[in-house]
């Protein structure tokens, strides 16, 4: 794949690793610098154990540990990260914060971006993220937007899973695949590392699970475990995208 550059940007500190984390590292392997922006640890609303084990706890205290949580998994998979520590339950995406994640675009440039899907009522978080990137990289495509950076941008944009088990509810399709059993374990293994949420390795292994048997059967060969994910842009070439079938 070559020295390229991915952004991931998570509504929370365990999103970007339980939705894409087994692609993420096959990235980081073939040479990828990634780089996960955070925008909240999750602190009031992902992060039940740590209140039902600290009742006196504060939300100060919670990001802290989540820090801690997130970072450790992102070392697992290979990563870079940034945490902004916004609020969640609810997150708002102000002409500030917007601003913010359009200079974070120009200023990486990245190649590819992973983030959420922008329709999510089942956790409006995560749909406040997904529509904030579509609408910074929209703005990074204007000249206008820092007149002073070169050349405007709009890299490559694909949404990962949404809120699990509801991805119909949801209206999430993916139309992408990706074989991620070589980096299945690690993903697991860093989903460990967030002891705030105990649950999370049980529905993320039966994920993998569902979609590797969707794309087997895609395919036709076997993918014990995949991830699942929306492209933004339709293709366009001078042929047909055809995948092997062997």
């Amino acid at each position: 794949m070559g020295k390229k550059d991915m952004l991931v940007v998570s509504a929370h500190a365990a999103d970007y690793c339980t939705r894409a984390g087994g692609t993420i590292a096959k990235y980081v392997r073939a040479g990828w610098n990634v780089r996960v922006v955070a925008v909240t640890f999750g602190a009031r609303g992902e992060s039940g154990d740590y209140w039902r084990q600290n009742p006196g706890g504060s939300e100060a205290g919670c990001g802290e540990v989540r820090r801690r949580e997130s970072r450790a998994a992102a070392d697992c998979l290979g990563a870079g990260i940034e945490f902004w520590g916004y609020s969640d339950y609810p997150l708002h995406f102000d002409e500030e914060r917007q601003r913010r994640l359009t200079r974070t675009v120009l200023d990486l440039r990245p190649d590819l971006v992973l983030t959420h899907w922008t329709t999510d009522p089942t956790n409006p978080d995560h749909e406040a993220t997904g529509r904030a990137v579509v609408m910074a990289l929209a703005s990074g495509a204007q000249i206008g937007a820092f007149p002073a950076t070169p050349a405007h941008y709009f890299p490559n944009l694909f949404f990962f899973e949404s809120t699990v088990p509801y991805s119909e509810f949801n209206q999430f399709s993916p139309d992408v695949y990706l074989d991620i059993d070589s980096t299945f374990d690690l993903k697991m293994e860093a989903i460990k590392r967030f002891e705030c949420q105990p649950q999370l390795g049980d529905y993320y292994a039966h994920f993998a699970r569902h979609r590797g048997f969707q794309a087997t059967s895609w395919l036709k060969r076997k993918v014990a475990h995949a991830e699942g994910f929306k492209r933004f842009f339709p293709h366009v070439g001078t042929e047909f995208p055809l995948a092997s079938r062997d």
